[in-house]
C-alpha cells in the first residue's frame, strides 16, 4: 500500500486539475440560426486564420462608416456603495415582503450583467469545412460589404491572405423550399419591386442533396417575375445577383447589385486587376513583335527576289555581249 502522504498529494492534485478546467472552459460555440444576417466568406486551408481576418476586416470598415462599437457598460452602483457608513441602524426595518422583492429585482440584475454581451460582429460555426460565416448586429449588411469591395478595388490592398470571398448575407432560413419561398418574397419585395431591371442566379450548395439546382432556379424566376414583369434574365451583365449559398440544412440568401462586375467579390481578384493588365499588355507587345518579324520577312523576301532579278538580268546582259563579240569575229574572217 501506498503512504498516506503520496494519497494526499494524488487527490490534491485531482482536485487541483478539477478546478482549473472550471476556470479556464472554453466559450460556447455559437451556431448559425434562422432570422441571422452577416457575412459568408470561403477560405481554402487554415479556417481560423480566415475568421481572424474576417474580424479585422470587418472591424476596421465597420469603424470607418459608423464610427468605433460602443458598449453597454453596467453603471448601477453596487449594494455596498449605495449604503453608507452606519446607516442600517438608522433605516427603519423593511417588511419580509418587500426585501423578497428587493432580492428577486437583484437576482434578475445579476442575470442582465451575468448575460453573453452582443457584439457588432461574431463568428457562428456553419458546421461545413472552409466556410465561415460572421453574424452581424447591423441592418445592411450589403452597404458594409459594398464598401469594402470598393476600397479594395481602388486601393489594391486586400488587409487578407486566407479569406477568398467575402459576401454579404441578407437573410438566413431553413434549406427546404416553403421556408427559401418565404425568405425570398421578404427579401424581393426590397429589390424587384419598384423599377425593371435584369437579374441572375447563382446557386450553390455543399453537403445537401435535397435542394436541386433547377428546382430552385425555376421557382426563384418566377417569383422575381411575379413582383415586376419588367424583370428580364440576364447571365452575363446582371444588374441584380441572387445569391443561394445552401450549408448542410440551412440556406444563405442575398440580392447584390453589381455583383459580377465586382469579381463576385473575391478578394484575391479585386486586390490583383495588374495581372490581368500586364498580360494584356503583353499579349499585344507580342502581336505587335510578331507582325514587324512578318514585316521584316516580307521584306527579306522582296529583297532576295529583287537580287535575284538583278543577278538574272546581269547574266543575260554578259550572254548578248559574248554573242556580239562572236559576230563580230565572224565577220572580220
Amino acid at each position: 500500500m501506498e503512504p498516506h502522504s503520496k494519497k494526499s498529494k494524488m487527490t490534491n492534485n485531482h482536485k487541483f486539475k478539477q478546478n482549473k478546467k472550471k476556470y479556464f472552459q472554453s466559450s460556447k460555440k455559437q451556431y448559425l440560426q434562422a432570422g441571422q444576417r452577416g457575412f459568408f466568406a470561403t477560405c481554402n486551408i487554415n479556417e481560423k486564420a480566415c475568421v481572424r481576418e474576417c474580424y479585422n476586416l470587418l472591424n476596421h470598415y465597420a469603424d470607418l462608416l459608423y464610427g468605433p462599437e460602443k458598449h453597454e457598460e453596467n453603471t448601477q452602483k453596487k449594494p455596498d456603495e449605495q449604503e453608507t457608513a452606519g446607516g442600517d441602524g438608522d433605516k427603519p426595518k423593511k417588511p419580509s415582503s418587500e426585501e423578497d422583492d428587493d432580492l428577486e429585482a437583484a437576482a434578475a440584475k445579476c442575470r442582465e450583467s451575468m448575460a453573453p454581451r452582443k457584439v457588432r460582429f461574431q463568428n457562428v460555426d456553419t458546421g461545413t469545412n472552409n466556410c465561415v460565416f460572421i453574424r452581424t448586429l447591423l441592418d445592411d449588411p450589403v452597404t458594409l460589404g459594398k464598401h469594402i469591395v470598393q476600397d479594395i478595388a481602388t486601393t489594391g490592398k486586400s488587409m487578407s491572405r486566407f479569406v477568398l470571398r467575402l459576401v454579404p448575407i441578407e437573410a438566413v432560413c431553413r434549406a427546404n423550399m416553403s421556408d427559401i419561398i418565404e425568405a425570398a418574397g421578404a427579401l424581393f419585395d426590397k429589390h424587384f419591386l419598384k423599377e425593371p431591371t435584369s437579374y441572375g442566379i447563382i446557386f450553390n450548395h455543399r453537403y445537401n442533396q435535397k435542394i436541386k439546382r433547377d428546382q430552385i432556379i425555376t421557382q426563384l424566376a418566377e417569383l422575381v417575375n411575379s413582383k415586376n414583369v419588367g424583370n428580364k434574365v440576364d447571365l452575363q451583365k446582371a444588374q441584380k445577383s441572387i445569391i443561394v449559398e445552401v450549408l448542410r440544412g440551412w440556406c444563405l440568401l442575398s440580392v447584390i447589385d453589381n455583383y459580377l462586375e465586382c469579381k463576385k467579390f473575391n478578394l484575391a481578384e479585386l486586390a490583383n486587376p495588374s495581372d490581368k493588365k500586364s498580360n494584356g499588355e503583353g499579349d499585344s507587345k507580342s502581336e505587335k513583335s510578331a507582325e514587324e518579324d512578318v514585316k521584316d520577312a516580307g521584306d527579306a523576301k522582296s529583297t532576295e527576289k529583287s537580287s535575284e532579278e538583278e543577278n538574272a538580268k546581269s547574266e543575260e546582259s554578259s550572254e548578248e555581249e559574248k554573242s556580239n563579240e562572236a559576230a563580230k569575229e565572224d565577220k572580220e574572217a
